[in-house]
C-alpha cells in the first residue's frame, strides 16, 4: 500500500524480533510537530513545548486522509492496528505511510489498551 512504509529487513525468533527501515532525514509526524530532527534525542526533540507548532489545515486534510485510506485498507484486510499516533506516522515528501504495523503480529499491545481498557463494557 502507499502509505505504509517499507521494511528493508525483518526477522523473528522464539524471543525476539527485529525490523529494520530506511532511515528518514524529514522524521515523523511528531518530529515535524515538535520541529525536531529525527537525529537529536528523545529528551531534546520533545520535552521543550515551546517549539510546538500545529499544522496547517492543507497538512491536517492531506495527512489525514493518507491515514485514512491505509487504517480502511488495513480494516478491510482484517488486519488490526492499534498503534496509531504522531511518532508512527513517517514523512515522505508530502506522503505520510504508518509504522510498526508488525506490533499486532508480535503481540504487543495497542498503544492506547490503558485508555479503553478501564470501560467494563470494552474487551
Amino acid at each position: 500500500h502507499p502509505y505504509i512504509y517499507k521494511i528493508t529487513f525483518a526477522t523473528a525468533s522464539e524471543s525476539s524480533a527485529l525490523v529494520i527501515r530506511p532511515f528518514s532525514e524529514k522524521g515523523t509526524l511528531k518530529d515535524l510537530i515538535y520541529k525536531a530532527k529525527p537525529k537529536d534525542p528523545f529528551l531534546k526533540k520533545y520535552c521543550n513545548p515551546k517549539k510546538i507548532q500545529g499544522l496547517e489545515l492543507q497538512q491536517i486534510k492531506t495527512y489525514g486522509r493518507q491515514i485514512l485510506e491505509v487504517l480502511k485498507f488495513l480494516h478491510e484486510k482484517g488486519f488490526p492496528y492499534g498503534h496509531l499516533h504522531s511518532a508512527n506516522v513517517m514523512l515522505d515528501g508530502d506522503t505520510c505511510k504508518l509504522l510498526d504495523l508488525e506490533n499486532s503480529l508480535l503481540g504487543l499491545p495497542s498503544f492506547y489498551r490503558s485508555y479503553f481498557s478501564q470501560f467494563r463494557k470494552i474487551n
